[in-house]
């Protein structure tokens, strides 16, 4: 089965991290890990990353000491994650039904795509993702380095980074987030 390294970086975001997770766990066709990186949040965050840790082997939890920022805490999530593909999807955000799939699909029917990203969700005003259904194929568009760089300059930057899943051994080769 094909297979997503989610890292979470984690910084007073406690009351976000079961709807992220849930999210993330829900997903279909692919096999998926997630990494809670507390980033030495002063909330509850420890306690709620060993429960859902605890609560289901897919999920890991680390801490950060001392706070290392989110650059510092999304290249250590990197070092951990070993799948084929990896997101890093922050606590506060959260992950359509499918979204993984889709993703992986369209990076494996075009091996020299080194990401796919889609639409944002956005989470209503309690903090919950509003029901959107699964769409087992969507339409896409493939972007060469140039026209990607280009669509950047103009409408700026097009991939929402909770959208972007990227090949792990390419974002590894670069030596990470800089």
């Amino acid at each position: 089965m094909r297979s997503v390294d989610v890292v979470v970086p984690c910084y007073r975001y406690a009351h976000f991290l079961e709807t992220c997770l849930a999210t993330i766990l829900s997903q279909r066709d692919v096999a998926v890990r997630a990494l809670i990186v507390d980033d030495c949040s002063p909330d509850n965050t420890p306690e709620i990353s060993a429960r859902l840790a605890a609560s289901d082997s897919r999920v890991a939890y680390i801490r950060n000491e001392p706070n290392r920022g989110l650059i510092g805490t999304m290249n250590r999530g990197l070092e951990w994650a070993t799948a084929d593909y990896a997101l890093f999807l922050s606590a506060d955000d959260a992950l359509t039904p499918g979204a993984l799939a889709r993703a992986v699909d369209v990076l494996e029917s075009h091996p020299e795509a080194s990401m796919a990203y889609g639409l944002a969700r956005v989470l209503n005003g309690d903090g919950k993702p509003d029901d959107v259904a699964d769409v087992p194929t969507a339409s896409y568009t493939l972007l060469q380095g140039a026209e990607f760089i280009e669509a950047s300059c103009v409408l700026g930057n097009p991939a929402p980074a909770p959208t972007a899943v990227i090949r792990t051994k390419l974002i590894k080769q670069t030596g990470g987030y800089l």
